[in-house]
């Protein structure tokens, strides 16, 4: 099965739901593509810095996999998109098609292979100590970066499955976009809250008033 790649500043984990809104004539051609086939799924991968148009080693070799939940075409043939992040999956480009946009400029869509890379699982014991390590740094990060309420609300809605609550963790950290691909590449449950907790204490770390030995 060949899917289309909607490269993005974005890193999606199982359980996200990301709202897309799609103008470029490509991926306005790949929402089309993933309407006419069952199941309606593309992959969402993290676009390197060079740009797509002259290297595909700009696409990450790491994404994942979206289920369409819902799609909107406005009068003016843009899409709202909101799908749903499942499993991740290998990403190599092995076809392309080139869509001519209204400047005149033909710009490549490419297509992967399904490939799943599912997360390797470890002693459920230590999973859920590694999940608690995390999960309690994320309150205290939360209490310092987010709103007043933001403990109670994680709370409110924590996940029961380890796999969701990395995914909660993941994806609300305020770190850059090549520090998530860095999580997702992970290659287990147990190594993806590690890295998370290691994440979120540099970011304490870097909040902490500073105090002066003098005084």
């Amino acid at each position: 099965m060949l899917l289309p790649i909607f490269p993005l500043d974005v890193v999606a984990f199982p359980g996200m739901t990301v709202p897309l809104y799609v103008f470029e004539a490509r991926y306005r051609r790949l929402v089309r593509f993933v309407l006419e086939h069952e199941p309606k799924r593309f992959v969402i991968a993290l676009a390197r810095p060079k740009g797509l148009d002259a290297d595909t080693a700009a696409i990450a070799d790491v994404g994942t996999v979206m289920d369409v939940v819902r799609v909107e075409e406005r009068v003016d043939g843009t899409f709202e998109l909101l799908a749903h992040a499942q499993e991740r999956t290998r990403v190599a480009p092995t076809e392309r098609e080139d869509v001519p946009e209204p400047d005149g400029v033909t710009r490549p869509l490419y297509f992967t292979p399904l490939t799943p890379w599912p997360l390797e699982r470890d002693d459920p014991n230590e999973e859920r100590i590694a999940a608690w390590d995390a999960l309690e740094a994320f309150r205290r990060y939360a209490a310092t970066v987010f709103a007043f309420d933001a403990q109670e609300q994680i709370d409110a809605n924590l996940p029961d499955d380890p796999l969701f609550q990395a995914s909660l963790v993941c994806a609300n950290v305020r770190v850059p976009s090549a520090s998530r691909q860095v999580l997702l590449e992970a290659p287990s449950l147990l190594a993806r809250f590690r890295l998370a907790q290691k994440l979120i204490e540099e970011r304490l770390a870097a909040h902490a008033p500073v105090v002066d030995e003098a005084e």
